[in-house]
């Protein structure tokens, strides 16, 4: 399995040939959105929900170890974006704008009540913003993981692409080690992760607008999660992209007044495998906030 290392993006080749027996057995349930159906995968009880959107790349499967942890208090729902899981592929362009709008119609669909409290990794962390801005009177929480900055490819000076078409490739961010976390995942949803992936880069830069353009959060409880190990390191340029990500990361703790920035020392941008226990730790905090407010 051969790394192909972007200035940010990191990618490795599938190559194993696909039959459906190979597909694995389906965790969750699937409803329609608009003549496709997204999975979503709920365990445990109790209000608030919490809502995993995962990183660019990764599927409902990433976030198993986090899951069920949080599942012994909480209810928890980890959802498959159009084209990742046990998700149909969807319309394009591959926004934003347009998978909060998905994730909105598949919580009606299943009907999984608000209040709820968002997880965001990496692209995922601009989805959930975005559904916040959309509809703050059902968000309670939030959590942002290692998320993406808006403004992050015009500080690194990346060129993002606006029709990805790399083919015999999938996408992990952002280094080749995160490849490990893969190693063991049925070849289909690697698979499929590859053409998801390949749709949300293309349209990258429009989500990343759409994203300066509704930033706005409510005002509820925040952490922020950032990674502890870098993923940038060598030259004094990507020592310096390394120390940009980290700003990039204490902005967004600045999006609510209620906020906590917490590092992941142990872990490089794959946290929910690599150190998921910060996660559930902060899933578990803001929780508890959430009621303790709830009974003032």
């Amino acid at each position: 399995m051969k790394a192909l290392i972007w200035p940010f993006l990191v990618f490795w080749s599938v190559s194993a040939p696909l039959i459906a027996a190979e597909f694995p057995a389906i965790p969750g349930r699937r409803f329609d959105v608009g003549g496709y159906q997204l999975h979503i995968n709920c365990t445990g009880s109790g209000s608030p929900t919490v809502i995993v959107d995962v990183g660019l790349g990764d599927d409902s499967t990433d976030w198993q170890l986090v899951q069920q942890a949080v599942s012994n208090h909480s209810k928890i729902c980890v959802f498959d974006r159009p084209g990742y899981g046990w998700s149909d592929f969807g319309p394009s362009p591959r926004t934003s704008n347009r998978i909060a709008d998905e994730l909105e119609t598949l919580l009606e669909q299943a009907d999984i009540p608000p209040p709820y409290i968002l997880v965001g990794h990496s692209f995922g962390g601009y989805n959930i913003r975005i559904f916040a801005a959309n509809n703050p009177q059902m968000v309670a929480g939030m959590v942002l993981v290692d998320a993406s900055h808006e403004d992050q490819y015009k500080q690194f000076q990346i060129k993002l692409p606006n029709n990805f078409n790399r083919r015999g490739t999938i996408m992990i961010l952002p280094k080749s080690t995160d490849s490990m976390a893969h190693a063991n995942k049925p070849p289909i949803l690697r698979e499929r992760a590859f053409h998801a992936a390949r749709a949300e880069i293309s349209a990258l830069d429009e989500s990343s607008v759409q994203l300066q353009k509704n930033s706005a959060l409510p005002v509820v409880p925040l952490i922020v999660i950032s990674r502890g190990k870098p993923e940038w390191y060598g030259d004094l340029s990507q020592q310096q992209r390394e120390k940009t990500w980290i700003t990039l990361q204490q902005d967004l703790s600045r999006l609510s007044p209620i906020s906590t920035h917490m590092f992941a020392h142990q872990s490089g941008h794959a946290i929910p495998h690599e150190q998921p226990e910060i996660i559930i730790e902060a899933i578990e905090q803001i929780v508890s906030q959430v009621h303790a407010r709830n009974t003032l």
